[in-house]
C-alpha cells in the first residue's frame, strides 16, 4: 500500500529542513544531499486523501530502518547520511541491498531527504552540539568553523569547530561528558599519559568534527590540546599522540546520532510536523 503524500505536503517538509539546514551549506563537491527519492503525488485520492506527513529520522537508511518506516506508517524519511551514495547508474536488487531497499520505499510511497553536510555546517548544527557535549554545556570563550562555507560571513557556518573553553577541563571529565552526551558506554582515547593520570591532564582548546575529522582538521590553524571526532586513521592518531596531543574517537555515526533526538526532532516538531526517531538505527560497529 502506497503511503505517498501530496507534493504540497512534501514541499512543506523540505521547506522546514532547508530552513534549518540550507542546501547551500552542503559540500556538493562530493556529498549527495537533498530530496533523493520523491514519491509525492499531485493530489491525494482514495485511501491517501487524508494522509499527512509522518517523518522518521535516522542517521543511516538500512533495511531495518526502511522496514521500521513501513511498520510505523511513516511516509518521509530524513536520513542524515546520503542514501544514494555514490551515485547509482542502475537499480539491481540482486547485487546491491540498498537498491532493494530503494525499490521497496518507492513501492510504499516513502520519500527520502538527506541533509548531511548541511547539518554539519549549520550554526546550531551537529558540530555545535558536539561542542556543548564536550564541556558539559558550559559557555566557551571562543568557537568557530574550521572550514567556512563560501559566501557566508558567519564564522560559525562551516565544517568542524575550533573551541576554547572558559576554564580548563580535565581529560577525565571530558571523557565522562562525551559518554553522557553521545549516550555511549565506551570511547577510544589516545594520550601520552596513562589513564591514572587523566584527571591531571587539562584541556583548554579542542578541534571538533562530527563523523570523520581528518580532512577538516587539516584546516586547523591554532594549537589544540584535544582532537575529538568519530574516526581517524591509525597513522593520524599515532602522529598526534607522539606530538603530545589527546585524541578521542567514538565511531563515525555515534558523533551524529544523538543530535537527531536532542535537536532536530524538536525543531521539526515545533515547525508543525509529526516526527519520530528511529529505534533501529545504530552504528554498524559494536564494542564488546
Amino acid at each position: 500500500m502506497s503511503r505517498a503524500i501530496t507534493r504540497a505536503q512534501l514541499d512543506k517538509v523540505v521547506r522546514s529542513i532547508t530552513k534549518f539546514y540550507p542546501q547551500k551549506y552542503a559540500d556538493k563537491s562530493w556529498d549527495n544531499t537533498g530530496l533523493l527519492i520523491d514519491c509525492s503525488t499531485a493530489q491525494a485520492t482514495g485511501a491517501n486523501a487524508n494522509s499527512k506527513a509522518k517523518i522518521l529520522l535516522t542517521v543511516d537508511l538500512t533495511k531495518s530502518v526502511a522496514q521500521e518506516a513501513m511498520d510505523t506508517d511513516c511516509n518521509v524519511i530524513i536520513a542524515y547520511h546520503p542514501f544514494i551514495f555514490p551515485s547509482w547508474n542502475r537499480l539491481n536488487p540482486l547485487t546491491n541491498p540498498q537498491h532493494e531497499t530503494a525499490i521497496k520505499l518507492i513501492q510504499n510511497g516513502i520519500s527520502v531527504y538527506c541533509p548531511h553536510t548541511a547539518v554539519d555546517a549549520a550554526r546550531g548544527g551537529v558540530n555545535d552540539w558536539l561542542v556543548k557535549g564536550l564541556n558539559g554545556g558550559e559557555d566557551v570563550s571562543k568557537s568557530y568553523a574550521l572550514e567556512t562555507v563560501s559566501g557566508e560571513n558567519d564564522d560559525l557556518v562551516g565544517y568542524g569547530r575550533f573551541v576554547e573553553f572558559n576554564k580548563d577541563v580535565s581529560l577525565k571529565q571530558v571523557i565522562k561528558n562525551v559518554k553522557r552526551a553521545l549516550r555511549i558506554p565506551y570511547v577510544q582515547v589516545a594520550s601520552a599519559a596513562t589513564p591514572s593520570a587523566w584527571g591531571r591532564i587539562m584541556i583548554k582548546k579542542a578541534a571538533v568534527c562530527a563523523g570523520s575529522g581528518s580532512g577538516v582538521f587539516k584546516e586547523l590553524r591554532e594549537d589544540v590540546d584535544l582532537y575529538y571526532t568519530g574516526e581517524m586513521s591509525h597513522h593520524e592518531v599515532l602522529k598526534l599522540k607522539e606530538m603530545g596531543k589527546t585524541v578521542i574517537v567514538c565511531n563515525h555515526s555515534n558523533t551524529e546520532r544523538g543530535f537527531l533526538q536532542d535537536v532536530m526532532q524538536g525543531l521539526l516538531q515545533d515547525d508543525g510536523h509529526n516526527v519520530v526517531v528511529s529505534e533501529h538505527d545504530h552504528d554498524p560497529l559494536t564494542v564488546v
